[in-house]
């Protein structure tokens, strides 16, 4: 019974620059809005309180999109290398070709 793997290399290139991408534009932004301007201290406390939990959640979503990043990346070069060793090693040289 034969058995193979079937891996999109290319698919998981850039899968990683574009987890690199989001990770890029998600650190640039804005942390988040500020209570500043808005008129009730009720709100703004609300608004001041959303502001901080998103920072943090955005904080611990750029953690995880940087590991799943740098993860599909060493996937790619490990298959890559992998492929290429395999059809290095399948290859006939020269001495084993001439009889």
């Amino acid at each position: 019974m034969a058995q193979y793997m079937d891996i999109d290399l290319e698919a998981l290139a850039t899968l990683a620059r574009d987890l690199q991408t989001l990770h890029t534009d998600l650190s640039s932004g804005s942390a988040g809005a500020s209570g500043d301007g808005v008129g009730s201290p009720r709100l703004q406390q609300a608004v001041t309180a959303l502001a901080d939990d998103w920072a943090i959640a955005r904080g611990r979503m750029l953690e995880s999109i940087a590991a799943v990043g740098a993860m599909a990346e060493g996937a790619a070069k490990t298959f890559t290398q992998a492929e290429d060793e395999l059809a290095a090693a399948l290859t006939p040289t020269d001495a084993a070709g001439a009889a």
